[in-house]
Protein backbone atom coordinates (compact mmCIF):
# COMPACT_ATOMS: atom_id res chain seq x y z
CA UNK A 1 0.00 0.00 0.00
CA UNK A 2 1.67 3.21 -1.09
CA UNK A 3 0.87 6.05 1.23
CA UNK A 4 1.50 9.71 1.62
CA UNK A 5 3.64 9.80 3.97
CA UNK A 6 7.71 9.37 3.26
CA UNK A 7 8.35 7.56 6.33
CA UNK A 8 5.90 4.75 5.00
CA UNK A 9 6.69 5.01 1.14
CA UNK A 10 5.76 1.96 -1.10
CA UNK A 11 9.30 0.93 -1.13
CA UNK A 12 9.62 0.42 2.82
CA UNK A 13 6.47 -1.55 2.83
CA UNK A 14 8.05 -3.66 -0.08
CA UNK A 15 11.21 -4.44 1.75
CA UNK A 16 10.40 -4.74 5.52
CA UNK A 17 6.90 -5.08 6.03
CA UNK A 18 7.56 -8.58 5.04
CA UNK A 19 7.80 -12.27 7.34
CA UNK A 20 11.54 -12.54 8.41
CA UNK A 21 13.28 -15.76 6.88
CA UNK A 22 13.72 -17.05 10.86
CA UNK A 23 11.78 -17.47 13.21
CA UNK A 24 11.78 -14.29 15.27
CA UNK A 25 9.01 -12.19 17.20
CA UNK A 26 6.96 -10.28 14.80
CA UNK A 27 4.98 -7.07 15.15
CA UNK A 28 1.29 -6.60 16.99
CA UNK A 29 -1.02 -3.82 16.97
CA UNK A 30 -0.68 -3.45 20.53
CA UNK A 31 2.77 -3.47 20.21
CA UNK A 32 3.04 -0.52 17.80
CA UNK A 33 0.49 1.86 19.70
CA UNK A 34 2.55 1.37 22.67
CA UNK A 35 5.55 2.06 20.79
CA UNK A 36 3.59 5.12 19.50
CA UNK A 37 2.86 6.13 23.01
CA UNK A 38 6.30 6.08 23.93
CA UNK A 39 7.25 8.26 21.19
CA UNK A 40 4.85 10.79 21.81
CA UNK A 41 5.43 11.06 25.65
CA UNK A 42 8.88 11.73 24.60
CA UNK A 43 7.66 14.16 21.80
CA UNK A 44 5.57 15.80 24.61
CA UNK A 45 8.92 16.17 26.63
CA UNK A 46 10.38 17.99 23.92
CA UNK A 47 7.85 20.04 23.79
CA UNK A 48 8.06 20.91 27.03
CA UNK A 49 11.73 21.81 26.54
CA UNK A 50 11.07 24.03 23.67
CA UNK A 51 8.59 25.67 25.29
CA UNK A 52 10.68 26.60 28.37
CA UNK A 53 13.62 27.93 25.90
CA UNK A 54 11.34 30.26 24.12
CA UNK A 55 9.44 32.46 27.03
CA UNK A 56 11.08 34.22 29.37
CA UNK A 57 9.17 36.19 32.36
CA UNK A 58 9.52 39.78 32.59
CA UNK A 59 9.77 40.95 36.03
CA UNK A 60 6.75 43.98 35.53
CA UNK A 61 3.44 43.60 36.93
CA UNK A 62 0.72 43.90 34.68
CA UNK A 63 -1.44 44.49 37.57
CA UNK A 64 -3.83 41.12 39.45
CA UNK A 65 -0.20 39.58 40.66
CA UNK A 66 0.35 38.22 36.99
CA UNK A 67 3.64 38.44 35.50
CA UNK A 68 4.19 39.28 31.59
CA UNK A 69 6.06 36.74 29.43
CA UNK A 70 7.73 37.35 26.69
CA UNK A 71 8.75 34.56 23.24
CA UNK A 72 11.57 34.45 21.46
CA UNK A 73 12.87 31.84 19.38
CA UNK A 74 15.61 29.71 21.60
CA UNK A 75 19.09 29.76 20.05
CA UNK A 76 18.74 25.43 19.61
CA UNK A 77 15.93 25.65 17.20
CA UNK A 78 17.38 25.96 13.68
CA UNK A 79 19.95 23.56 15.44
CA UNK A 80 17.29 20.90 16.30
CA UNK A 81 15.58 21.75 13.21
CA UNK A 82 18.28 20.34 10.53
CA UNK A 83 19.23 17.68 13.33
CA UNK A 84 15.73 16.40 13.41
CA UNK A 85 15.87 16.41 9.35
CA UNK A 86 19.20 14.26 9.22
CA UNK A 87 17.72 11.67 11.69
CA UNK A 88 14.50 11.23 9.86
CA UNK A 89 16.62 11.06 6.79
CA UNK A 90 19.04 7.89 8.01
CA UNK A 91 15.79 6.29 9.81
CA UNK A 92 14.03 6.02 6.15
CA UNK A 93 17.36 3.84 4.59
CA UNK A 94 17.93 2.57 8.66
CA UNK A 95 14.45 1.33 9.78
CA UNK A 96 16.26 -1.18 12.57
CA UNK A 97 17.46 1.99 14.18
CA UNK A 98 13.95 3.25 14.77
CA UNK A 99 13.88 2.44 18.28
CA UNK A 100 16.75 4.50 19.21
CA UNK A 101 16.25 7.91 16.40
CA UNK A 102 12.85 7.68 16.64
CA UNK A 103 13.00 8.47 20.41
CA UNK A 104 15.82 11.12 19.37
CA UNK A 105 13.78 12.72 16.38
CA UNK A 106 10.88 12.70 18.59
CA UNK A 107 12.81 14.93 21.52
CA UNK A 108 14.29 17.21 18.59
CA UNK A 109 11.02 17.32 16.95
CA UNK A 110 9.44 18.14 20.08
CA UNK A 111 11.83 20.79 20.68
CA UNK A 112 11.03 22.79 17.89
CA UNK A 113 6.91 22.32 17.88
CA UNK A 114 7.18 23.72 21.27
CA UNK A 115 8.66 26.96 20.39
CA UNK A 116 6.53 27.25 17.82
CA UNK A 117 3.56 26.69 19.84
CA UNK A 118 4.76 29.21 22.24
CA UNK A 119 4.92 31.68 19.17
CA UNK A 120 1.81 30.71 18.24
CA UNK A 121 0.12 31.14 21.97
CA UNK A 122 1.63 33.99 23.03
CA UNK A 123 -0.45 35.91 19.89
CA UNK A 124 -3.85 33.86 20.29
CA UNK A 125 -4.12 32.69 24.03
CA UNK A 126 -5.27 29.12 24.10
CA UNK A 127 -4.54 27.87 20.33
CA UNK A 128 -2.27 25.36 21.08
CA UNK A 129 -4.58 23.35 23.88
CA UNK A 130 -7.45 23.70 21.05
CA UNK A 131 -4.71 22.21 17.92
CA UNK A 132 -3.79 19.71 20.37
CA UNK A 133 -7.43 18.77 20.95
CA UNK A 134 -8.51 18.87 17.54
CA UNK A 135 -5.51 16.91 16.55
CA UNK A 136 -6.60 14.39 19.18
CA UNK A 137 -10.45 14.56 17.81
CA UNK A 138 -9.28 13.85 14.19
CA UNK A 139 -7.01 11.33 15.11
CA UNK A 140 -9.95 9.47 17.02
CA UNK A 141 -12.60 9.46 14.29
CA UNK A 142 -9.91 8.79 11.21
CA UNK A 143 -9.11 5.28 13.96
CA UNK A 144 -12.76 4.83 14.14
CA UNK A 145 -13.62 5.19 10.78
CA UNK A 146 -10.69 2.46 9.72
CA UNK A 147 -11.75 0.27 12.28
CA UNK A 148 -15.45 -0.07 11.40
CA UNK A 149 -14.24 0.05 7.63
CA UNK A 150 -16.58 2.64 6.47
CA UNK A 151 -13.35 4.44 4.89
CA UNK A 152 -10.64 1.59 3.77
CA UNK A 153 -6.87 2.83 2.53
CA UNK A 154 -6.84 1.75 -1.47
CA UNK A 155 -4.75 2.41 -4.19
CA UNK A 156 -6.68 5.01 -5.23
CA UNK A 157 -6.75 7.37 -1.97
CA UNK A 158 -2.84 6.58 -2.06
CA UNK A 159 -2.21 8.42 -5.18
CA UNK A 160 -4.91 11.04 -4.73
CA UNK A 161 -2.48 11.77 -1.21
CA UNK A 162 0.52 11.72 -2.74
CA UNK A 163 -0.71 14.18 -5.87
CA UNK A 164 -1.98 16.45 -3.01
CA UNK A 165 0.87 16.62 -1.13
CA UNK A 166 2.64 17.49 -4.02
CA UNK A 167 0.55 20.27 -5.48
CA UNK A 168 0.67 21.27 -1.65
CA UNK A 169 4.35 21.54 -1.80
CA UNK A 170 4.30 23.24 -4.87
CA UNK A 171 1.73 25.82 -3.72
CA UNK A 172 4.13 26.13 -0.84
CA UNK A 173 7.69 27.11 -3.19
CA UNK A 174 4.93 29.90 -4.71
CA UNK A 175 4.09 31.77 -1.87
CA UNK A 176 7.92 31.92 -0.57
CA UNK A 177 8.57 33.02 -3.96
CA UNK A 178 6.36 35.83 -4.15
CA UNK A 179 6.51 36.36 -0.69
CA UNK A 180 10.19 37.25 -1.40
CA UNK A 181 8.82 40.19 -3.68
CA UNK A 182 5.68 41.05 -2.04
CA UNK A 183 6.36 40.38 2.14
CA UNK A 184 3.44 42.01 3.10
CA UNK A 185 0.51 40.44 0.56
CA UNK A 186 1.31 37.37 3.43
CA UNK A 187 -0.85 39.75 5.66
CA UNK A 188 -3.07 40.84 3.81
CA UNK A 189 -6.95 39.44 3.38
CA UNK A 190 -6.43 37.42 0.17
CA UNK A 191 -3.55 35.44 1.76
CA UNK A 192 -5.66 34.64 4.54
CA UNK A 193 -8.42 33.19 2.83
CA UNK A 194 -6.02 31.15 0.28
CA UNK A 195 -4.73 29.90 3.53
CA UNK A 196 -7.57 28.70 5.18
CA UNK A 197 -8.39 26.79 2.00
CA UNK A 198 -5.00 25.04 1.31
CA UNK A 199 -5.15 24.35 5.45
CA UNK A 200 -8.36 22.84 5.20
CA UNK A 201 -7.65 20.72 2.47
CA UNK A 202 -3.87 19.61 4.06
CA UNK A 203 -6.18 18.45 7.28
CA UNK A 204 -8.55 16.09 5.11
CA UNK A 205 -5.10 14.52 3.28
CA UNK A 206 -3.70 14.35 6.99
CA UNK A 207 -6.84 12.46 7.83
CA UNK A 208 -6.20 10.29 4.81
CA UNK A 209 -3.11 9.90 4.99
CA UNK A 210 -3.80 8.57 8.93
CA UNK A 211 -6.20 6.01 7.37
CA UNK A 212 -3.11 4.87 4.78
CA UNK A 213 -0.87 4.76 8.39
CA UNK A 214 -3.30 2.09 9.91
CA UNK A 215 -3.49 0.36 6.28
CA UNK A 216 0.43 0.03 6.13
CA UNK A 217 0.62 -0.99 10.30
CA UNK A 218 -2.38 -3.50 9.56
CA UNK A 219 -0.88 -5.02 6.69
CA UNK A 220 2.49 -5.48 8.38
CA UNK A 221 1.27 -7.28 11.39
CA UNK A 222 -0.57 -10.07 9.10
CA UNK A 223 2.38 -10.27 7.00
CA UNK A 224 4.13 -11.30 10.15
CA UNK A 225 7.03 -8.31 9.87
CA UNK A 226 9.58 -8.11 12.44
CA UNK A 227 9.22 -7.03 15.91
CA UNK A 228 11.47 -3.59 15.47
CA UNK A 229 9.43 -2.57 12.55
CA UNK A 230 6.43 -1.39 15.73
CA UNK A 231 8.59 1.22 16.57
CA UNK A 232 9.39 2.20 12.99
CA UNK A 233 5.66 2.72 11.97
CA UNK A 234 5.06 4.30 15.52
CA UNK A 235 7.46 7.27 14.55
CA UNK A 236 5.93 6.93 10.79
CA UNK A 237 2.69 7.77 12.43
CA UNK A 238 3.90 9.87 14.98
CA UNK A 239 5.36 12.01 11.14
CA UNK A 240 1.90 12.01 10.22
CA UNK A 241 -0.15 13.68 14.05
CA UNK A 242 2.78 16.01 13.77
CA UNK A 243 1.96 17.04 10.62
CA UNK A 244 -1.76 17.16 11.31
CA UNK A 245 -1.25 19.50 14.39
CA UNK A 246 1.04 22.46 12.32
CA UNK A 247 -1.73 22.00 10.27
CA UNK A 248 -4.80 22.65 12.43
CA UNK A 249 -2.69 24.82 14.73
CA UNK A 250 -2.21 26.92 11.45
CA UNK A 251 -5.66 26.97 10.39
CA UNK A 252 -6.41 28.04 14.09
CA UNK A 253 -4.49 31.02 13.62
CA UNK A 254 -5.72 32.26 10.39
CA UNK A 255 -9.11 32.06 11.73
CA UNK A 256 -8.47 33.91 14.86
CA UNK A 257 -6.65 36.82 13.04
CA UNK A 258 -8.78 40.06 12.69
CA UNK A 259 -10.56 38.94 15.80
Amino acid sequence: MQTGNPALSEKFASEYLVAPREQVATMTVFGTALKTLVLLVFLIAGGAWGWSSATQSIPNDIGGGYGNTTVTIPGGFWLASFAAFFVAMFLVFNPRRAALLGVVYALLQGYCLGAISAAFNAQTEGIVSAAVLATVSVFVVALFLYMTRIVRPTQKMAFAVSAGLGGLILLYVFISIVSIFNWEWLYSDQFRTIGIVVSVIAIVLAALSLTLDFGTIEAGVEAGAPKYMEWYCGYGLMVTLIWLYITLLRLLALLARNQ
